[in-house]
Order: C-alpha cells, then sequence, then structure tokens
C-alpha cells in the first residue's frame, strides 16, 4: 500500500472571498465555512478566528487540533466520520503544513471537566508557551461554537470533534490543484510478502493504544473510521491508514491530538528505518482497558498478534492515557518478552508530580522483563507565560478566568502540544 502526502507548506491564512491558495497563503471564505459547519443542529452559531506565530494572543479551552489534510485522488476524507466509509493509507494526500485546525469548548456554562484548570489546556503564541508547542508555531484556524439550546455536554463534544475534522478536509481541498512543495512517499508491502532479501534484518512491530477507558465514552464520537473504539480487540492497521484520516484522537486525550497521529512520529521513524535498521512489519492498535481481566485479555490478543500474525521479532510500544494505562503497555510488553519478542516502550511519566524528588521519573508497575523504557518526562514542569491582549474562547468562571490574559505561571500539562506520548516534542532532558 502506497501513500503519497503531497505537502504545501503554508506561509499564511486570511480571510476572503473564495477559500483558496496562491503564493502559499491560505485564503478561507468565512462565510462558506461557517455555513458548512451550521447544517450540524447541534449548534446555535459559530465563530472562526485566526491566530498565527507571533501574535500576542492565547487560545483557551483547546479540546483537540488537527492538520487540514484532504483527498485529492477521488479518496474519502477521514472516512466514516466525513466521508464515506472507505479504506484509507493509498492515494494522493494534499496537506496544509503549518497550519492547524484547533477547537475550543465555547460553552458558556461547562459541568468540571478532566482539567484541573478552569481554563482547560492552551495554546499560546507568543513566549515560551508558543516555544514548546507544536500549534505556537502554526498558523491556527480557532472554531467556537455555542450548542443549541437542546444539545446536551456529550452531543456537543462529539459535534466539536466532527467540525474540526469537517474543517480540515474543507480546507485541505483548497490544495487541489496546487504543486506540493514536496511529496513524502509511505510504502510497506503485505505481511506475507517476503522482504526482498532484506530477511536478515529484524521485524520490528508497533503497538499503539488509541483508546484508555479512564473517561467514558462520547457517544458518536468518530475515533476509528468514524466509530467508537472503547469495545475493539487489538488489531491490526496498516500504518498508513493512520496517516491518512483512520483514526482520530479521543476525547478527552491527555498529551495526545488528532494533528499528532496525523504525523505520528513513531510511526515515521519506523518508516525511516524500514528496510535499512529493521524490517517495519505492520501496527497493532489497543486500548487501555481499567479492569484486570480486559487488560490479561487485551494484553495477551495484542502479543499474540503480534508473535503469529506479523512474526516480530521486537515491538515498541506507546500508551495514549495517564497512569492507569501504563498496567496495559507494560502487562502486553511482559508477554511479548516471554513469547521471545524483545520490547521497548516510550511514556511519558504521568503517575506521579516529578517536581518532587522523591518520586523522579517514576513508573507505576514493575517487571523484570520490562527493562527497555525510553523515558519522554514528565507533564510537570512550570513556565511563566507574559500577558497578552487577546484571547481567544471562553475563559472560566472566578479568579482564575478572569486572570487568563495577565501574566501567569502555567503547568506544561495544560499547555496543548507542548508534549506528546507518540514521541513528538520540543523539550529534551540534558544532564550537566
Amino acid at each position: 500500500m502506497r501513500l503519497d502526502l503531497d505537502i504545501i507548506r503554508i506561509k499564511d491564512v486570511q480571510f476572503g472571498p473564495q477559500t483558496q491558495i496562491q503564493d502559499r497563503v491560505l485564503t478561507i471564505n468565512e462565510v462558506e465555512l461557517k455555513q458548512l459547519l451550521l447544517k450540524d443542529r447541534r449548534f446555535a452559531s459559530i465563530e472562526i478566528a485566526l491566530a498565527h506565530p507571533g501574535e500576542p494572543c492565547r487560545v483557551v479551552q483547546v479540546v483537540d487540533a488537527v492538520e487540514p489534510r484532504a483527498k485529492t485522488d477521488g479518496g474519502s476524507d477521514f472516512p466514516g466520520a466525513v466521508g464515506p466509509i472507505a479504506t484509507a493509507g493509498s492515494g494522493h494526500t494534499c496537506v496544509l503544513e503549518g497550519t492547524a485546525v484547533l477547537m475550543s469548548d465555547y460553552r458558556e456554562a461547562r459541568e468540571t471537566t478532566t482539567s484541573n484548570d478552569p481554563n482547560g489546556e492552551i495554546v499560546d503564541m507568543i513566549g515560551p508557551g508558543a516555544d514548546i508547542s507544536v500549534y505556537g508555531k502554526t498558523h491556527n484556524i480557532v472554531l467556537l461554537p455555542l450548542p443549541s439550546a437542546t444539545t446536551s455536554t456529550l452531543d456537543y463534544l462529539a459535534a466539536l470533534k466532527l467540525a474540526g475534522l469537517k474543517t480540515a478536509a474543507y480546507l485541505g481541498r483548497a490544495g487541489k490543484g496546487v504543486a506540493p512543495d514536496r511529496t513524502e512517499s509511505f510504502d510497506l508491502p503485505p505481511v506475507a510478502q517476503p522482504a526482498n532479501g532484506q530477511a536478515r534484518l529484524p521485524r520490528v512491530a508497533y503497538i499503539f493504544q488509541i483508546y484508555t477507558q479512564q473517561f467514558d465514552p462520547i457517544p458518536g464520537e468518530p475515533i476509528l473510521y468514524g466509530g467508537q473504539a472503547d469495545g475493539i480487540a487489538p488489531t491490526l492497521l496498516h500504518p498508513n491508514e493512520i496517516f491518512d484520516g483512520a483514526l482520530t484522537s479521543q476525547l478527552p486525550a491527555l498529551n495526545v491530538q488528532t494533528y499528532h497521529i496525523q504525523n505520528h512520529a513513531m510511526i515515521r521513524e519506523l518508516y525511516r528505518r524500514h528496510g535499512k535498521e529493521l524490517w517495519f512489519s505492520g501496527v497493532i492498535v489497543t486500548t487501555a482497558p481499567n479492569n484486570v481481566p480486559d487488560i490479561e485479555r487485551t494484553s495477551s490478543l495484542a502479543a499474540g498478534l503480534a508473535k503469529n500474525q506479523l512474526g516480530a521479532d521486537a515491538v515498541v510500544l506507546t500508551k495514549i492515557g495517564g497512569g492507569a494505562p501504563e498496567l496495559t503497555m507494560a502487562r502486553t510488553a511482559q508477554r511479548c518478552e516471554q513469547s521471545g519478542i524483545r520490547t521497548t516502550i516510550a511514556m511519558l511519566h504521568m503517575g506521579a508530580d516529578i517536581k518532587d524528588a522523591r518520586f523522579g521519573a517514576t513508573t507505576i508497575f514493575s517487571m523484570p522483563e520490562v527493562d527497555a523504557i525510553v523515558s519522554m518526562g514528565g507533564p510537570f514542569m512550570e513556565l511563566t507565560l507574559p500577558a497578552v491582549p487577546r484571547v481567544l474562547g471562553r475563559p472560566g468562571p472566578g479568579p482564575l478566568g478572569e486572570a487568563i490574559g495577565r501574566e501567569q505561571v502555567r503547568v506544561i500539562r495544560w499547555i496543548k502540544g507542548s508534549q506528546c506520548q507518540l514521541g513528538s516534542g520540543m523539550l529534551k532532558a540534558v544532564r550537566y
């Protein structure tokens, strides 16, 4: 299966009479885009704002981010969610690099969320918050929709997620017929196909947690081919499907956005080494259950797929949620090791506040077989963010909400795009 990503590097985004790309400037017909999104009757109204790198601006209540992409050869955009069901991962897809669609929870009143900050996760366009976040460097199209009077919280969140995907596809279609700056090709043969003389290379698979049952599912939220993912068994996917809109990030998500999945750092690195240092044998997507029997079932099935279907000599594993999904990830790695497959896990340490030197970068498991761990740090470092004159989104209630535009100290956990559980990020550890 071959996928060609035709990448157009966007240098500016603005509103105008026609949605188009000229001289690497994306112009958006705001009225047309609003009309498209308001076809969803769960919205009463919607505002669309732009936030640019270097602008003294802060976006609050950001729930997800999507990179504008669209098929240019007759394929389906975000199949099952925006376009009709079809297998993603082949053909040509236009990518508007340097842009992102940010979805902001714009409700006037909110119940308690998973964030312990009333302003939710933010994106800064200047200062140290912008320096460490991927979205501080992109031209952002910010969606600010109000729910209709009869729309419940869960229906609103599902609609907000879908609005982001629709906007990404709508904008991506503007690149049809525009010569790309470069094309990135991803071509991985079927598992059963011989390795073309590369049999000496170790076969490496990737076990990718895509859903955590730490949170209740949102009915109607598109995650895997437009459907929910809470009850799926471990499943084989071609890595190209993940790049090409088959999978989106769960809401709420801890340090993973749909944008990260579209630009999956771990899969890109395995592709880069494919045929040289290793043979990339495939991807297993799985979930993180919240009870022991399902953890045992999921880990056993995932390890079995790696061993018996992909013939893996080694696997890399990541997790999708906070502390609890570590258990499923570690148990899966342990089962792989027990079957003769070497494993490495890569993880953010979400289980303890690493400001406390007694804990450091902790794990919540201890398994002798699981002894290759790549730490991607913890989310508790604090940054001092500058005051900004412009705030997009609806601040939370009370003094913290009122102060959101002022200078403040903020934990990077609540800076959207500052870290990523899939291996991309702007931070590194240095020992002096």
